[in-house]
C-alpha cells in the first residue's frame, strides 16, 4: 500500500474521530449550580449495590451520607460480599441515621447479580425519585440538589449523568482515554436527548428516575439478564414513551471504575462487545477507526522522522510530513478536549495512546471471543455466559430458584419503617 495513501486515509480517520467528539461536546448540555427551594425539592431514595468493595464503598457512602439536600435517603445493599463491605457499611449505618443497610440474598436463575440487588433494595424505598449509583463514586455536596433541580426543570422521567473519571494506575491511563473517548462518537449530536428520537442509554453510575416511571415499566425486573443493564433500561423506559436524558456531571461526582489491569480486563470483557451490539461488522469498524485515526498518525510520524534522518526530501515527502504534523495536532486537541472529564492524567501521558489503542484493540477481541466461544465471563466472583443477543444464558454459582426478598438488618429495621 502507498504510504501517501494510507496517510492520508490516516488523516481522513483522524478528522472523524475528532470532529465527532467535537460534535458531542459541543451539544452535550452542562449542568449548572442551580436548585429549587428546599420546599420544592422531593424527597430521594439514593439506592448504592455493593459486591466486594470494601476499598470504594466508604468514600462513596460517607459523599452520600453529608449531602446537602433536605430529604432523603441512602440504601446500600450488600451483594453477597466475600470481603468486608458488608462490615463497612453496617458500621456506616450506624454512623449516620440516613444509611440504611441491607443484605441481599444470592440472585435466581438467569438474573444478573446487580439487577437481582437492585429490586432487593428499593422494596425499602420511600422516595419520589430512586437514585441509582455505584459504590465506586464519590458524590460532591450538592451532588443530589443540583441533579434533582435540573431534572424536574427539564421534565425527566429519567436522566443519567457522565462523571469525571479518576485514572490512577498505568493501565487506567493507557486504556480508559482511549476507550471512554471512542464511545463519544456513537451519539455525537446527543440524540438521546431527543424524545421522538430511538436512541436511548444510560451512565450507569449516576442514573435518577421517578419511582412511578421505573413501577411502570418494570424496574430492573425488565432487564434482569441483560449484561448491559443501564442501557438496556434507559432502552425500555424511553420505549413506554418517557422522556429521558443525558448531562455533563462534572459538579455532580467522580469515578473509579478500576484500580488495576486484572479488574479493567474483567470489568470491560464482560461487555465490551456487546456496547457494539455483538456484531462483527461493528467490532472491525472501531478496531480500524481506532487504531487508523489514534496508532497510525503515531506510527507515520515516526517514518516521516526517520525519511528526513535519511536525508530524502521532494513534494511527497513535504505532503507527508504536513499531514503527520496535521494529524498530531488533531490528536493532541481530542485529547485534551476528552481528558475534561479525567482526574490523574496530563500532557505526559498523550504519548501513551498508541499502547492504548493497542490494548483497546485486545480487549475488544477477547470480548468478542468470550461472546462467540461461549466461554464465560468473571465479575466479582460470578461467572456468565453471554449470548449475541447481550442477556446471560445461565445461571450464577450457588443461585436460588426464585426471586429473592431481601433482609434489612434488624437494628435498622425500625428507622426504614419510619423515615
Amino acid at each position: 500500500m502507498n504510504l501517501l495513501w494510507l496517510v492520508s486515509l490516516e488523516s481522513l480517520l483522524a478528522t472523524i474521530l475528532a470532529g465527532l467528539t467535537f460534535l458531542f461536546f459541543l451539544y452535550f448540555p452542562r449542568l449548572q449550580k442551580k436548585s429549587l427551594p428546599e420546599n420544592e425539592l422531593p424527597f430521594i431514595t439514593v439506592v448504592v449495590p455493593a459486591r466486594n468493595e470494601e476499598g470504594k464503598i466508604g468514600r462513596c457512602l460517607e459523599s452520600l451520607a453529608k449531602q446537602n439536600y433536605p430529604n432523603y435517603e441512602v440504601i446500600a445493599v450488600d451483594d453477597r460480599s466475600q470481603d468486608r463491605t458488608g462490615e463497612i457499611i453496617k458500621g456506616l449505618a450506624e454512623q449516620y441515621p440516613v444509611i440504611k443497610y441491607v443484605r441481599a440474598k444470592e440472585a435466581p436463575p438467569g438474573w444478573i447479580g446487580k439487577c437481582s440487588a437492585l429490586v432487593q433494595a428499593v422494596q425499602y424505598a420511600q422516595g419520589q425519585w430512586y437514585l441509582f449509583t455505584d459504590a465506586d463514586t464519590c458524590h460532591t455536596p450538592e451532588s443530589l440538589r443540583y441533579a434533582v433541580s435540573y431534572a424536574i426543570e427539564h421534565k425527566a422521567d429519567l436522566i443519567s449523568f457522565m462523571p469525571v473519571q479518576e485514572l490512577g494506575s498505568f493501565w487506567e491511563r493507557v486504556v480508559m482515554p482511549v476507550l471512554l473517548g471512542s464511545f463519544l462518537c456513537g451519539d455525537p449530536f446527543n440524540t438521546i436527548n431527543e424524545h421522538t428520537n430511538e436512541r436511548a442509554y444510560a451512565y450507569g453510575q449516576y442514573i435518577l428516575v421517578r419511582k412511578d416511571v421505573y413501577e411502570k415499566v418494570g424496574g430492573h425486573d425488565s432487564v434482569h439478564d441483560q449484561i448491559l443493564d443501564d442501557i438496556s433500561f434507559a432502552r425500555v423506559v424511553k420505549s413506554f414513551g418517557y422522556l429521558i436524558l443525558s448531562a455533563d456531571g462534572r459538579l455532580l461526582y467522580k469515578v473509579r471504575m478500576y484500580t488495576d489491569l486484572e479488574s479493567l480486563w474483567q470489568g470491560w470483557t464482560k461487555n465490551l462487545y456487546a456496547l457494539i451490539e455483538c456484531k462483527v461488522i461493528f467490532l472491525v469498524l472501531v478496531i480500524l477507526l481506532i487504531n487508523l485515526a489514534i496508532f497510525g498518525p503515531l506510527v507515520s510520524t515516526g517514518i516521516v522522522t526517520s525519511m528526513w534522518l535519511r536525508g530524502e526530501s521532494g513534494t511527497e515527502l513535504n505532503i507527508l510530513t504536513a499531514q503527520a504534523v496535521y494529524q498530531l495536532t488533531l490528536l493532541f486537541l481530542w485529547y485534551r478536549r476528552t481528558t475534561e472529564h479525567y482526574l490523574g492524567v496530563d500532557w505526559r501521558h498523550f504519548f501513551l495512546l498508541p499502547f492504548g489503542s493497542l490494548t483497546m484493540s485486545a480487549l475488544y477481541l477477547h470480548s468478542a471471543y468470550l461472546v462467540h466461544s461461549g466461554v464465560k465471563v468473571s465479575w466479582k466472583g460470578r461467572q456468565y455466559t453471554v449470548n449475541t443477543s447481550k442477556s446471560i444464558e445461565d445461571k450464577p454459582e450457588g443461585a436460588s430458584a426464585s426471586v429473592p426478598s431481601s433482609s434489612l438488618d434488624p437494628a435498622l429495621s425500625a428507622i426504614a419503617e419510619n423515615d
